[in-house]
């Protein structure tokens, strides 16, 4: 198969990575890279030699030789990208969340219609060897037939806190942590439930961080930063080694500028009848993900805890209570799934049908985290708008 010419936009941390991932793949071949940031693009340059730079993503879908764009940038603008791509006649793999907002994502969804265009999203854990297992059991029938599904998504890794810290720490930005944390495993129980979302309803709050310091406060610069047991570096280290940069996400976690709920509960029900519940806590003491699925012949229980890598799939048969745990494998996160979306995507293009990883699973997954956020502010049941209807 001849390899897919790529672009990528968003040079940070994750863009950078996955231009890497871009450029090593048999099936891909990294032709360009766009970035605002004149220093990224700089280093871009030194780091992918021969590889065209662009100063923005709508010039790179525009002008360079590519077929498909790959969205690195922040959540605010994977929705712009995605459609200035497309408009561009690109196929796109995006970024979780796909987007923001109903309206940016029946856009999106009307230009593929349109175009006939390849649209993925980097959902990878579709592709882990642990939740591939999982899905496999459901999709044999040895739990029966699913009937609700409960999801715990436990985030304490990094000294408790992934998002406090950031720049965009705030709903202006992210529009709620269930859309920028959530969607992994969303899009996970949305699979595993095997149909689309409905209604949902969901509570939460900003329960332990947040505060009254002030919002440019840094981690760099505090006097307790010694003691601080949320203290955060300011730099990173990216492929290849010996190349280090200022991410900037060292901000106080008790900053007024923090307004994310850090905990958050979503209840859910499918189009099939099929009633899910999600669970997000960002001040647990670890970072792990719990997953039960109840069947109606037996029950499925899925740990993965992050920070030891141990990770157990249980069924467990009702009536007999015969109970079987396996280990599927020695990895509890993306555990080379990047990869692995990556040529799916790559094989999509060239075959003319859709990726694992596709519009609907982004579509629906984002839907759930938006949703979730209305539901939170009015206090009311959410219906969530139909692909199929867009």
């Amino acid at each position: 198969m001849e390899p897919v010419r790529i672009g990528v936009v968003g040079l940070g941390v994750r863009g950078h990575w996955v231009a890497h991932l871009v450029r090593d793949g048999a099936s891909t071949e990294l032709v360009a890279v766009a970035d605002l940031d004149p220093q990224m693009l700089d280093l871009a340059r030194r780091t992918f030699p021969g590889v065209v730079a662009c100063s923005s993503g709508e010039q790179m879908a525009r002008e360079a030789d590519i077929e498909a764009v790959v969205v690195g940038t922040g959540d605010r603008f994977h929705a712009g990208n995605v459609k200035e791509a497309l408009r561009h006649g690109k196929h796109v793999l995006v970024e979780k969340p796909l987007a923001q907002s109903f309206a940016d994502l029946g856009h999106i969804v009307r230009l593929q219609r349109e175009s006939g265009l390849v649209v993925g999203t980097y959902l990878e854990l579709r592709h882990s060897a642990l939740w591939r297992r999982v899905k496999a059991i459901i999709d044999a029938g040895e739990i029966g037939r699913v009937h609700a599904v409960s999801l715990v998504d436990l985030v304490g890794r990094d000294r408790a806190q992934f998002f406090g810290r950031r720049r965009g720490r705030s709903r202006d930005v992210m529009v709620s942590l269930v859309l920028q944390k959530g969607v992994h495993c969303l899009d996970l129980m949305n699979w595993f439930a095997g149909s689309s979302p409905r209604r949902l309803a969901a509570m939460g709050r900003l329960a332990h961080f947040g505060g009254d310091q002030p919002a440019d406060k840094r981690c760099r610069d505090c006097e307790i930063r010694d003691t601080c047991p949320h203290f955060h570096g300011h730099t990173y280290a990216l492929d290849p080694p010996g190349i280090t940069v200022d991410h900037g996400d060292d901000y106080c976690v008790w900053s007024t500028a923090c307004d994310l709920e850090d905990v958050s509960f979503v209840t859910l029900q499918y189009d099939n009848g099929v009633v899910g519940s999600y669970q997000e806590v960002h001040f647990a003491p670890h970072y792990a993900t719990h997953f039960t699925l109840y069947g109606s012949q037996a029950q499925l229980d899925v740990e993965a805890n992050h920070d030891t890598g141990e990770c157990w799939v249980q069924v467990t048969r009702r009536h007999t209570h015969e109970t079987r745990r396996e280990q599927p494998c020695g990895d509890t996160g993306h555990g080379g799934a990047d990869p692995m979306l990556l040529a799916d995507f790559a094989a999509a293009v060239r075959q003319g049908r859709q990726p694992l990883c596709d519009l609907r699973a982004g579509y629906e997954s984002a839907q759930i985290g938006i949703a979730a956020r209305l539901s939170i502010d009015s206090g009311q049941c959410v219906e969530l708008p139909r692909l199929e209807a867009e």
